[in-house]
């Protein structure tokens, strides 16, 4: 049996304490006898009783004072607690059970009533205790189990995204094999030293956001090799806004939607504009091009923007999200609006 904490100790005192008074009053209504002594024997009875209980059930090892610890407690601690009462008032029991023989038998009485309400009162209120012990348990364990499973989800999310990223950028390295070796010998090198980076940083849970620029940097510089003078790029950020936390490999995955879909099919190719800025207590980073727009692209809604979006969803929840407008002049806009924090996102689901 766990020992009991001094504030439950304390409450349970102090029901006592209102039990014992209740019947001194009680007691004082039905007997001949004074106030003071009528509450000096409530007392010393009552919180014998509670005493012997309470040691029973530790002896016992009971979970909460039930039939067996009143069977033993309330006899025991009414004759404890009378014998104390009368040592109290300067009495013998000899002389109590001589002179006034009906105070043995009313004491008795008020205890049996009064000790087997304040028992089922202590044991009611320990199966609710227990009761709500457990439910906590179970919600603790419930969220427990539901942010394991978002971990997971995002692990799976992400590790569909970085094969995604490389296989694309690969077959880039592939398309110039034959034509400009050495332009892709380039590429590939720098390929290598782009990976070596990025893998290391999507191992991590957040990335600040001047390390996913950095990331986005290396990428269009590879993917510029490819398209020429057909992309032209620019990032555009507020040194401020470069200490946001995020999840890594957030935006990339707009960017190349930007590119595969909007400026890779148009033959003249377009201008891609990363800009980032904040706005009060929100960032918001917006992938413009200029490229063939919704045109064949399923509203633009590809494998990568939808784990972008189950990504935020799952570490912001409603306080982050992603917008993908068409521009009146061609292209798409990307925009993605995060809550503003230099601490890593959490977990929510």
């Amino acid at each position: 049996m766990t020992k009991m904490p001094l504030t439950k100790l304390f409450h349970d005192l102090g029901l006592a304490l209102v039990y014992n008074t209740a019947v001194g009053l009680f007691l004082t209504a039905v007997t001949p006898y004074d106030l003071p002594t009528n509450l000096v024997y409530a007392q010393c009875v009552g919180f014998a009783i509670y005493a012997t209980v309470r040691a029973s059930c530790r002896l016992l090892g009971l979970p909460r004072p039930g039939l067996v610890s009143a069977a033993i407690g309330i006899p025991l601690g009414g004759l404890v607690g009378f014998a104390l009462a009368t040592w109290v008032k300067g009495f013998t029991l000899a002389e109590v059970l001589a002179t006034h023989p009906d105070v043995a038998l009313i004491t008795t009485a008020t205890a049996l009533i009064f000790g087997i309400l304040a028992v089922w009162h202590f044991h009611d209120e320990a199966r609710m205790l227990e009761a709500q012990a457990e439910a906590r348990a179970e919600r603790l364990q419930r969220v427990e189990q539901e942010a394991l499973a978002a971990r997971t989800q995002l692990a799976l999310l992400q590790a569909q995204i970085e094969p995604h990223f490389l296989f694309n950028t690969l077959s880039n390295v592939v398309g110039l094999i034959e034509t400009r070796p050495t332009v892709a010998r380039t590429m590939l090198l720098d390929l290598t030293a782009l990976l070596r980076t990025s893998l290391a940083r999507t191992r991590r849970a957040e990335v600040t956001l001047a390390e996913e620029m950095d990331l986005l940097r290396a990428y269009l510089g590879i993917m510029a090799v490819r398209m020429g003078e057909r992309l032209r790029w620019r990032i555009e950020a507020d040194d401020a806004i470069l200490a946001l936390h995020l999840p890594p490999l957030l935006v990339q995955p707009l960017v190349e939607n930007a590119i595969r879909h909007g400026l890779e099919p148009k033959p003249e190719g377009g201008d891609l504009v990363i800009r980032c800025v904040r706005k009060g207590d929100a960032a918001v980073v917006a992938v413009e091009d200029s490229g063939c727009g919704f045109v064949g692209t399923a509203n633009g809604e590809s494998v990568g923007l939808a784990n972008v979006r189950e990504r935020l969803r799952a570490c912001y929840g409603s306080a982050a999200s992603l917008t993908i407008e068409s521009k009146a002049s061609g292209g798409v806009t990307a925009c993605l609006h995060l809550p503003w924090s230099t601490h890593a996102p959490v977990d929510r689901r």
